[in-house]
């Protein structure tokens, strides 16, 4: 009334260019509007704005007003059009922060959530003290709950319940925060606001339904006595008897809900029985039907589903569908059908008639009527029901896949998944149709997309089938380590499927090369499957598999069997081909080499024709029949004019003769390869054979000019880079250090992008270190470490340089070398032996607690490895020296339990050193005898522990035994420093 009042002030100091008339049809517009004449007040308001142009606080009141007529007449979406109008363009506006909660109320009610939210918050932003903050933040948290926002509804909601200006909406407010609690599954909050609401608003209309959602809560919290205590409290037994049986009956529905049958039934009973005119009678007996059918009482559900399909309600009818389906579960199919015709004769137009046409496809289904079914279920996909539609396309989809029409299966379960309202598990049959489907149309990428998707989203769904075709896919995108991985996880009740897993695990370790676990699986499959179609096969690829794994014998056995067992195979000629290489496999060279020549004679035509007459020639090059071997090669070019194996035999004949010493035989052999067959792909090592040729010849000079001159004629050559590096390494295997390094100079100037690079200035630096030129070997290695860091010579280098600097006893260089390696390498395998080289410099500078921190820390972060053992003897040492000898001890005697290796020889005979220290002379003894039993192929330790032994008898006052120690070393290395040290000692004791 304050704002009409002021609209009286305002409109009398106008200025004179208002119009009489405007101000007028102002008052007359608003006292239609205060005297409700709603369309009148709409009118005069419209006749104004033509009439008053200009813009304020009166415009826009009247804009307001004009708007709020045209919502009481219920025109919403023409009244959101006006407060839209005013919002926006009068922010100075009086009315702007009512115009604002009405949009939102509008908004609200048209469902346009997001909406109304937008407008109640820039209210909440802008009008902190506005008359209707309180309410904006209730139908805020009220726009949220209606979209299933509970997180966020609660926000606003707790804010609307501590607000003391929402006196309207307040057991509103505190009811739907109660309940978006109760939907995140906080019934302990939702407990407690229900309970705020019972105490602060007694009379309020929500306050039954409070004190009953009170009860369910509990029992959602598994309190079911706090349950009980609440739906049967006083309050609600003195209830009228349609509230009390109301009470019951949703404890009853609590109880189905959460699948305690037998309570649920109790309280139905209870219902039925104490009020059987209430209400919710017919929805109890409704529950109780649904109730047995849950327990599988389905003669129970029949009766019940029975009595209620008598008068045709709702209820009435959906249980004459039931008592269908009652049948249906009894495996009473035509009584079913009987039912479902009824139904549909009964109720022709009704909503359930689409899910009766599917449920009569269910039952045509699981007869095998698959084209009644197909019938019904199409007539089923007419339904608005998406979950009626989903599962009649899921089942269309079942059809299709099972007859083998797997374009048609696709298409349908596609439909499934693009019909949003589906049900989860009808989803899910959807994808997993869909991934075979797919599978089927060799579209395995995508069927995998599906697949996976159902995996995540449902992994509980038909696994044995799900892990099958994942499998299966992954197979057929040659993934064979995944294939594994779901093949066994394939095992169950379909035997079938257990058998085509199997079968796809054997191939699975067969195409990864793994022929041990191929063979075994193989194997276990003939054994189970002795009468299946792929037995032969099975037994091929075990024989392979056996091949495969080098078991040549058993190879040749089983395909012994096969050519036995099977005609067909016996002519095969790769079986035959797999046969003859198990033979020679298996050492039997001669049947090996009957069997390639019968390959040639009756498979003259086949792919292995050609290759079983040089495979002959081969065998006899590895038994060194290099005469024999080459008159073979010969006879395929002979019999093969056009082989294409020629490239290969020329080059193969070049060997025989380089190993027969005929250099210039072979040199002409290689060149047929270069000059006869130039993209061949041995043209590299023919290269490489004729190089070798010519350092045999004593002529490496020649062997590198003529590198030169080949890639000088064929620079397109993508192997160019490496016959030149070859060039460098013939030198430097020559120990013509110089020249090595003058090629590999030249290496690095010509090809500057080869991968060789690093490789080059390493052995620039190896080169310029035999030469005595270690600053210039420092500044190749350097480079390779700097620019280099991906490459294992990265690491070689470091160790190079570390080696050099310790050699001219710079060892601050070497430390600060190996810890650049260690802080720029990290991923190095080579960090653990730059430690330990760290801390033989440290020992070398005489840095011994360094060394020994440095020793325990690759112990420490490298155990098991060479360099943490090498630390841990050096730690020993370090300890005996400076007489820690129980630690040095418990060091040496891992070493020597644990290696077998020169390590564990030396680690021993120290062992048995640090115990003579001690004075524990039968102990040492001991742990050198062991140096002769267990390390006795380590000559240096075995004739050290001789030695030392000796000493031990001597401590011992044993003469005879000390002598026939030294004597031992005397014996093999008289003459020797070692001999003359034994013999000293002998003289001593004798």
């Amino acid at each position: 009334m304050l704002k009409f009042f002021s609209l009286i002030i305002l409109i009398s100091i106008i200025p004179p260019i208002y119009s009489q008339t405007s101000s007028q049809k102002f008052d007359e517009a608003m006292s239609a509007y205060h005297n409700q004449q709603y369309v009148q007040s709409n009118r005069l308001f419209e006749e104004f704005f033509n009439e008053y142009k200009i813009v304020d606080e009166v415009y826009a009141t009247a804009k307001y007003y004009s708007a709020e007529s045209l919502l009481k007449l219920g025109r919403k979406d023409e009244a959101a059009i006006g407060f839209e109008y005013l919002v926006k363009t009068y922010n100075w506006s009086n009315y702007r922060d009512k115009a604002l909660y009405n949009l939102g109320l509008i908004y609200y009610n048209s469902g346009k959530y997001e909406l109304s939210r937008n407008k109640l918050k820039m209210l909440l932003n802008d009008y902190p003290e506005s008359e209707f903050y309180g309410n904006s933040l209730y139908w805020v948290g009220e726009s949220f709950s209606a979209e299933n926002k509970p997180k966020e509804a609660i926000q606003f909601l707790e804010e609307a319940v501590a607000d003391k200006r929402n006196k309207k909406y307040a057991d509103y407010s505190i009811y739907t925060l109660a309940n978006a609690y109760e939907k995140t599954g906080d019934y302990n909050n939702a407990v407690k606001y229900y309970d705020q609401l019972l105490t602060y608003h007694k009379n309020s209309t929500l306050a039954t339904s409070s004190q009953i959602r009170i009860g369910i809560c509990y029992f959602k919290l598994k309190d079911y006595q706090s349950s009980i205590v609440e739906l049967k409290s006083p309050k609600l037994i003195n209830l009228s008897d349609e509230m009390y049986s109301e009470s019951i009956y949703l404890l009853a529905t609590s109880y189905y809900r959460v699948g305690e049958y037998n309570d649920a039934e109790k309280s139905y009973m209870e219902v039925l029985q104490k009020f059987p005119d209430a209400k919710y009678a017919r929805d109890s007996k409704y529950g109780l039907a649904w109730t047995y059918f849950q327990q599988k009482k389905y003669n129970e559900a029949f009766s019940q589903f029975d009595e209620l399909s008598i008068e045709s309600d709702s209820l009435g009818i959906k249980s004459q569908f039931w008592k269908g389906e009652c049948k249906r579960y009894l495996g009473k199919n035509n009584e079913a059908n009987a039912i479902y015709k009824e139904f549909l004769e009964k109720y022709p137009n009704d909503p359930l008639v689409q899910e009766v046409q599917y449920q009569l496809g269910v039952v045509y289904f699981n007869t095998n009527n698959t084209d009644l079914a197909t019938r019904y279920l199409i007539s089923a996909n007419s339904s608005e029901d998406s979950v009626i539609r989903g599962k009649s396309f899921a089942m269309l989809g079942e059809i299709e896949l099972n007859k083998g029409n797997f374009k048609a299966a696709k298409n349908y379960f596609e439909m499934v998944l693009a019909n949003k309202g589906a049900e989860k598990s009808v989803h899910s049959r959807a994808l997993l149709g869909l991934g075979i489907s797919l599978y089927h149309l060799n579209d395995n990428k995508t069927a995998l997309k599906y697949l996976n998707e159902l995996e995540n989203s449902d992994p509980g769904f038909e696994t044995q089938k799900l892990n099958f075709f994942l499998a299966e896919n992954y197979f057929a995108s040659n993934d064979y380590k995944a294939a594994l991985n779901n093949y066994n996880n394939s095992t169950g009740t379909d035997q079938e499927i257990n058998s085509q897993a199997l079968y796809g695990k054997a191939y699975s370790y067969f195409n990864t090369g793994d022929y041990e676990n191929a063979a075994y699986q193989f194997s276990d499959y003939i054994k189970k499957n002795q009468k299946n179609k792929r037995l032969s096969d099975a037994k091929l690829r075990l024989a392979d598999s056996y091949f495969g794994s080098k078991n040549y014998t058993a190879a040749s056995k089983v395909y012994q069997e096969l050519f036995s067992a099977d005609a067909k195979l016996s002519t095969d000629p790769y079986a035959r081909y797999q046969y003859a290489q198990a033979l020679y496999k298996s050492g039997k060279t001669n049947e090996a080499i009957s069997e390639f020549r019968s390959i040639q004679e009756k498979f003259p035509n086949s792919d292995y024709a050609e290759v079983s007459l040089y495979t002959i020639g081969w065998i006899h090059f590895q038994k060194k029949e290099y005469t024999q071997s080459i008159a073979q090669y010969n006879t395929v070019i002979s019999k093969y004019p056009n082989t294409k194996l020629e490239p290969i035999i020329y080059y193969s004949i070049g060997d025989a003769q380089f190993n027969m010493e005929k250099y210039d035989s072979a040199i002409v052999n290689y060149e047929k390869v270069l000059s006869q067959f130039p993209s061949s792909q041995y043209v590299f090592d023919a290269v490489t054979g004729i190089q070798y040729s010519y350092v045999a010849k004593g002529n490496p000079e020649k062997a590198v000019s003529f590198l030169g001159e080949f890639v000088s004629k064929n620079p397109s050559l993508s192997y160019a880079d490496q016959l030149m590096f070859k060039k460098g390494e013939i030198y430097y295997s020559l120990r013509q250090y110089d020249k090595a390094k003058s090629e590999y100079k030249s290496f690095t100037s010509a090809y500057p992008n080869s991968k060789l690079v690093a490789d080059a200035y390493y052995w620039i630096g190896k080169s310029s270190q035999n030469l005595g030129q270690g600053e210039e070997a420092i500044f190749n290695f350097d480079k390779v470490f700097n620019n280099f860091k991906n490459s294992e010579l990265a690491s070689a280098s470091v160790l190079e340089m570390g080696l050099i600097y310790r050699s001219s006893k710079n060892y601050d260089a070497a430390i600060s070398t190996y810890n650049r390696g260690i802080n720029e390498l990290k991923k190095s395998a080579k960090i653990p032996e730059f430690q330990y080289n760290k801390g033989m410099t440290l020992l070398e500078k005489n840095s011994f607690q360094e060394a020994y921190s440095v020793f325990e820390e690759v112990v420490m972060y490298y155990p098991g490895t060479v360099f943490g053992d090498k630390s841990k003897f050096e730690l020993a040492l370090i300890d005996i020296a400076g007489g820690r000898y129980t630690t040095a001890d418990e060091y040496l005697m891992s070493l020597s339990e644990n290696r077998t290796d020169d390590l564990g020889a030396k680690s021993q005979y120290y062992l048995g050193q640090s115990l003579y220290d001690q004075a524990k002379y039968n102990e040492a003894i001991t742990a050198l005898v062991r140096v002769r039993t267990v390390y006795s192929r380590y000559e240096e330790w075995l004739m050290r522990s001789y030695l030392l032994l000796g000493d031990c008898y001597v401590k011992l006052n044993d003469k005879r035994n000390a002598a026939e120690m030294y004597r031992a070393v005397l014996t093999k290395y008289s003459g020797t420093p070692i001999g003359d040290e034994a013999q000293q000692k002998l003289r001593k004791v004798q």
